[in-house]
């Protein structure tokens, strides 16, 4: 079988063989050949140029030989085409200016596709250069309207809920803009040969429940019902995911990505036969020895055994100290794994 079969049969349901496996920010600074790649260039550089995305792109599939690629960009970058500037700093991380809602303005379709040429571009190069399916992706509304507000610390959200709580009109005003822009970045992803979407809502986690429905989930299915209705398979990230089952499974993506807080066979009850499950291996525990390694993949790939709709991944992207050599093992026990 093929690793795009394997792959897209995982997704709708129907895989009879081993369980697929990518990993989120596959393409990173753990690699060396990335680190070589990334001393000549600024970020912004590698993720608004064509040949570039491409060579970045390729590296986890030629080198570590995972099943599917996902395109190398940045969630924050159509934030650019809404009149926001973006920095890439190596000890503050992505930061977005003006740390204001006023420059968000509706954008048509026409306008993306123009602005980002340099990515769609490269999607349609790659899908003739690799064997594998190949991933596009999006910030969740909420995702993308905390790095507009948020200084440098980010995970408390302080300033983001405090413009939700003084001004929500505003607030959900902006959350409706992102939504469509969103929507139209997945469909223009999709047309230029994307096989998949994963929408990222990586600090949805940080609100109350009450919150978590009206700035995550409610816009998530807006963005899921409008995808699925143009045939878009949509894999939906939050992180937390094992605490929300229930909220995001009501919204009936393709799939959705789990963490490692809650064991995923467990999980697996409670999920609709009919969405796939992604994850959930806690990428610190590549830092530990290989028995250990071995150990847990063995467990989780047993408890996942009957499921036809398992996709293995990390439950979070992976982090620059990870050793490239626990990365590789991983993944090779994933493809050899037998019962």
């Amino acid at each position: 079988m093929s690793n795009s079969s394997l792959f897209l049969d995982a997704l709708f349901g129907k895989n009879s063989q081993r369980a697929p496996v990518w990993l989120m920010r596959q393409a990173g600074r753990y690699m060396p050949s990335y680190q070589k790649i990334r001393e000549g260039h600024t970020l912004l550089e590698m993720f608004t140029t064509k040949d570039l995305i491409i060579e970045v792109t390729k590296l986890p599939i030629d080198e570590l030989g995972v099943d599917v690629a996902i395109i190398f960009s940045d969630i924050l970058l159509p934030l650019s085409a809404l009149g926001y500037n973006l920095t890439y700093e190596k000890k503050e991380g992505p930061q977005v200016f003006p740390k204001s809602l006023a420059p968000l303005h509706p954008i048509s379709q026409e306008e993306l596709e123009k602005k980002f040429c340099f990515l769609f571009d490269a999607v349609k190069e790659l899908k003739s250069q690799i064997k594998v399916p190949l991933i596009g992706f999006c910030g969740a509304p909420f995702t993308l309207l905390s790095y507009i507000l948020e200084e440098k610390s980010h995970h408390l959200l302080k300033k983001t809920k405090e413009s939700l709580y003084k001004n929500p009109k505003d607030f959900h005003e902006a959350l409706e803009v992102l939504a469509n822009v969103v929507i139209d970045m997945a469909k223009l992803q999709f047309r230029a040969g994307c096989e998949v979407i994963q929408i990222f809502d990586s600090w949805a986690g940080a609100l109350d429940y009450e919150e978590f429905e009206n700035c995550s989930t409610f816009y998530l299915k807006k963005i899921v019902t409008a995808l699925k209705e143009k045939h878009i398979p949509v894999i939906l990230f939050c992180r937390g995911s094992s605490y929300y089952v229930d909220q995001l499974a009501s919204l009936n993506p393709t799939a959705i990505s789990f963490d490692w807080y809650k064991p995923l066979d467990e999980i697996a009850k409670v999920v609709p036969q009919t969405i796939a499950l992604q994850g959930s291996f806690d990428p610190d525990f590549l830092k530990g020895s290989k028995e250990l390694i071995q150990s847990k993949v063995n467990k989780v790939l047993t408890s996942m055994k009957k499921e036809r709709r398992y996709i293995v991944n990390l439950g979070h992207g992976i982090t620059p100290e990870i050793p490239y050599e626990s990365v590789k093992y991983f993944v090779d026990l994933v493809k050899n794994f037998t019962i």
